[in-house]
């Protein structure tokens, strides 16, 4: 009795064995075995198939580092998706991976390629240097920013941090090599040698790959996308980046890439603007670049009224160049009161740094006048105090000009009262300024020649006196006459309205201090040219109404032209 029961015990046994077993198979049809990683497959998109989705994921991300390798599979039709929703019914799971498509699953079967057109770093740099090294394995990859760069020693060399980085990792792998190899000679015998000699030839594969070279990058300003642009010219040194800014430069001197770095130095020195000047020389700055430092400052110079003025990058300017730039006497403004306006812009926008649209004047003016006390006596506006010290406001002559700076209420009532009463005391004596420092007294005027004209003209008024302003092209080729005419109240040039609404002197002489400066930039080169300090005495009629005319040769347009002018 008790063998039998035993017997039928384990013939139950079996058959409840090979139940399970037909019934597991089922299942374990669902996967097939794909690829030489031994892996297995659902063949549908089945959304639990957690395992399936994380190890496709995995070959996706990791199929860039097999250069010489095509993805084969034991059933093709097998890792294609099933798009009717019928052969594979939705799991009531989460689907953590979305399900790639027939095209994408189908391409893991073929040689991976790397169109740059998507516009992914690190696909971009595969698919140039891919291409140049003819799918050639990779002698070390370098590890930084989060991902994995493949390269190849012919074009190390052109790197002077790669390259230290490749050597030193390599003489330390061939001295572990020269140990171990030391170390086995020493401990040979009998059948441990075929053990120890399948260990050191395990080793030495690991030992023999790529070197794994690690960089870490500190520098905010180095992004993927400029990581990928230098490294892509170790492979092709004439590939042009979307901009040549900081994070570029930064990464050529990180990498040790000097012709880079120049190259990208020589490019910012040929593509200064309104968007691009105020970081151009914050890199200056910070590789201390003399050279590009002194074109950035000497452009703000000259278009801070006339283009920053007019953009949003207007905000990016900092305190210090700012200031540099007011204290300048290259400066080119077309009137004290333009310039004014532009730093009342800028201070603005520092104190609303949010803002991504350049305002109107109407609300800069609505900003300021809504301050309950005077701008610059509150804690918070005392240190753009400087600032406004540094402007020639009592050069703002016009009424509604003046009442504007007194509505924004900005500047103390002190400093107002002191413009009026001089601009009152200058009248009241026929024009004479109390001038103590020309260069830093004198009224600015701007004239912009940005055309071929044969004549500039542009009429002014100072405490009752009135100059035409002239530039003249000379035949038509590179040389211009520049030079001041004293205008009579019945001249045709001094309209009307400007004679009801302005005053008018009626003095015969007028003693005029007057100062003619030319610059022009073209090509990244900045000329300038004064006439320096000239005293005249300028009168009623025609033979003592001009100046002497100031002949410059070589220009074209654009020309800047700035008349400072003063009444001793």
């Amino acid at each position: 009795m008790p063998s039998r029961s035993h017997t039928r015990f384990m013939h139950y046994t079996s058959n409840m064995s090979q139940q399970d077993y037909k019934r597991a198979m089922p299942a374990r049809s669902l996967r097939t075995q794909t690829g030489h990683t031994n892996r297995w497959q659902l063949t549908g998109a089945v959304g639990c198939d957690l395992l399936g989705q994380a190890q496709v994921q995995r070959a996706e991300e990791f199929a860039i580092q097999l250069s010489d390798r095509k993805i084969k599979s034991a059933d093709p039709m097998a890792l294609r998706w099933h798009e009717d929703t019928t052969g594979c019914p939705q799991s009531p799971l989460p689907r953590l991976v979305r399900p790639l498509s027939a095209s994408q699953r189908t391409s893991l079967c073929k040689e991976v390629t790397w169109p740059s057109k998507l516009g992914i770093p690190e696909k971009e740099f595969y698919s140039l240097s891919r291409r140049v090294v003819c799918k050639a394995k990779p002698d070390a990859v370098l590890e930084c920013l989060g991902s994995r760069w493949e390269l190849h020693c012919p074009f190390l060399n052109k790197s002077d941090t790669l390259f230290k980085l490749y050597t030193n990792i390599k003489r330390h792998r061939d001295v572990q090599l020269q140990e171990r190899a030391a170390s086995g000679q020493g401990s040979r015998s009998g059948s441990s040698l075929c053990r120890y000699d399948r260990g050191l030839v395990c080793s030495r594969g690991n030992l023999c790959g790529p070197l794994t070279l690690r960089l870490a990058v500190k520098d905010t300003s180095i992004t993927k996308e400029a990581l990928s642009f230098v490294l892509r010219t170790l492979y092709d040194p004439e590939g042009q980046p979307e901009e040549w800014g900081e994070g570029v430069i930064s990464a050529a001197a990180l990498l040790g890439m000097s012709d880079l770095f120049h190259k990208c130095l020589k490019e910012m020195t040929m593509n200064i603007s309104s968007s691009t000047v105020c970081s151009f020389h914050e890199v200056s700055c910070k590789f201390k670049e003399t050279g590009l430092q002194r074109l950035c400052e000497h452009w703000l110079e000259l278009f801070l009224v006339t283009d920053l003025s007019c953009h949003i990058n207007l905000k990016d300017l900092p305190f210090d160049l700012m200031l540099k730039t007011l204290h300048s006497p290259r400066l080119f403004t077309l009137s004290e009161y333009d310039l004014s306006r532009t730093v009342l812009h800028w201070l603005y926008l520092q104190l609303n740094p949010l803002r991504q649209t350049l305002p109107a004047h109407s609300t800069v003016i609505n900003f300021f006048s809504r301050e309950t006390g005077v701008f610059l006596e509150q804690p918070h506006g005392q240190k753009y105090i400087t600032i406004f010290q540094a402007l020639r406001l009592h050069g703002i002559t016009e009424w509604h000009h003046l009442q504007e700076l007194h509505n924004i209420r900005v500047f103390p009532e002190a400093c107002l009262l002191h413009i009026m009463s001089n601009h009152y005391h200058t009248l009241y004596s026929g024009g004479d300024m109390a001038i103590t420092d020309f260069s830093k007294q004198a009224v600015r005027f701007g004239m912009l020649v940005d055309k071929e004209e044969e004549c500039c003209t542009q009429t002014i008024s100072l405490y009752g006196f009135y100059f035409l302003l002239k530039a003249v092209n000379m035949s038509k080729s590179d040389t211009y006459s520049f030079s001041i005419e004293r205008l009579r109240h019945w001249d045709t040039a001094v309209s009307q309205s400007s004679i009801a609404t302005r005053p008018f002197c009626m003095r015969s002489d007028r003693s005029v201090c007057y100062q003619i400066t030319v610059q022009t930039y073209i090509h990244s080169e900045f000329q300038e040219h004064s006439s320096g300090a000239v005293n005249q005495e300028f009168g009623l009629f025609k033979h003592r109404c001009r100046s002497k005319p100031f002949y410059i040769e070589g220009l074209s347009p654009p020309i800047l032209v700035t008349f400072a002018l003063a009444f001793p």
